[in-house]
């Protein structure tokens, strides 16, 4: 397999010619419908602050996948939240057939503080690491993690980001692919734009929708259209053909606390995974701190570039209000005239594109995101 380093230039040359998605977090029409939707309370706290930059609780609430073949690219899209407090989210990707590893190894690249293979095998002491469902085996690894908001200081918050293959027999490449400062913790935004391996990352955290923090009274994650956004080459990824799927989850600072936020979901109800599937820790052990499947769990915690639509009621055009096939001027009208609350407050409602419980301002914001041609 060709190094990282060898098919960058390639990449990054294709990536400059791909317009119709802009990595900044928000959801572009272009992605289509959602192929995950989360189902389960976060319990890694709910997002109530509102910020483009900082967030106080992490979730993951729908999963999209876009691959662009004419220009080489890869684009993931997950709408929620990360908190800005160094918590991380881990993105495992499988890309080439008859490839990759369904049970983690601990030889992987070294990368964000050794975090992958803190998830891996305890060879040590024979323990199995973190293993997935079956039909799911990652060629490929995007860990990336928001913090070092001071707001005294005036600093922050800042994005990091780190990239490694996940190769069947281990070793491999990884790196780390840069940071990306808020322009402003309220409403500025960020990106990080690597220009060694042709990636783009970037989060908004404005997000207050979605599901909540009470796992009596979940929610759901379909609506919610800003998150965290990631830009890859296909090349960098080995991919020549065939679905990409992905398997995504909130973890905690040392990779060590698998939360309740997973896509594909949890099972309705299900919390926080922790280290050993139920909650609890291994975070003692330098090495195995992970240890449980996913094969255990029901459903499969993977999405599918190739999988059925989630949110089936979610429109195949979010934004075109008047069934126009476009989202223009007209639906700007359409949206004037449904403003206010949404049925006492219930997500869904035609306009309420951010899913707040009521059509307003956001919901503009929203919209003029969208603005364009519908997706064929």
């Amino acid at each position: 397999m060709k190094s990282l380093a060898m098919v960058s230039m390639v990449a990054g040359i294709a990536s400059s010619a791909f317009g119709q998605i802009v990595v900044d977090g928000t959801l572009d029409a272009d992605y289509g419908n959602p192929k995950s939707v989360q189902v389960v309370a976060t319990g890694f706290g709910n997002a109530t602050d509102g910020a483009n930059g900082y967030a106080n609780g992490s979730e993951l609430n729908g999963g999209w996948i876009k691959v662009d073949v004419d220009n080489g690219n890869f684009y993931l899209f997950l709408s929620g939240n990360l908190e800005s407090n160094f918590n991380k989210l881990d993105i495992f990707i499988d890309c080439i057939g008859d490839a990759g590893q369904n049970a983690l190894r601990s030889d992987n690249p070294d990368v964000d503080f050794n975090g992958l293979n803190a998830m891996g095998e305890d060879t040590a002491n024979a323990f199995p690491g973190l293993r997935f469902d079956a039909g799911f085996a990652p060629d490929f690894f995007v860990t990336t993690t928001i913090g070092g908001y001071d707001p005294t200081a005036g600093t922050g918050p800042t994005q990091y980001a780190n990239i490694a293959q996940i190769l069947t027999d281990g070793g491999g490449v990884g790196a780390y692919i840069g940071s990306g400062p808020f322009s402003n913790p309220q409403t500025g935004s960020n990106l990080i734009d690597d220009t060694v391996y042709g990636c783009k990352l970037s989060i908004n955290n404005s997000n207050v929708g979605g599901v909540s923090g009470d796992p009596a009274n979940p929610g759901e994650g379909c609506g919610v259209t800003t998150g965290i956004e990631i830009m890859i080459p296909l090349a960098n990824m080995g991919w020549v053909d065939g679905p990409i799927r992905v398997c995504a989850f909130i973890n905690g600072q040392g990779h060590d606390y698998v939360s309740s936020q997973v896509l594909g979901a949890l099972p309705a109800g299900s919390g926080n995974l922790g280290g050993d599937g139920l909650g609890g820790w291994n975070g003692q052990n330098p090495t195995g701190k992970i240890r449980f499947s996913f094969a255990d769990i029901a459903g499969d915690q993977f999405f599918s570039s190739d999988g059925p639509d989630a949110c089936s009621s979610a429109p195949a055009c979010p934004g075109d209000l008047d069934d126009s096939n476009s989202v223009d001027a007209g639906d700007i009208g359409s949206l004037l005239i449904l403003f206010g609350d949404c049925a006492g407050g219930t997500p869904g409602c035609t306009g309420d594109l951010d899913d707040s419980g009521s059509v307003d301002a956001g919901d503009i914001g929203s919209l003029l995101i969208l603005f364009g041609d519908c997706p064929a």
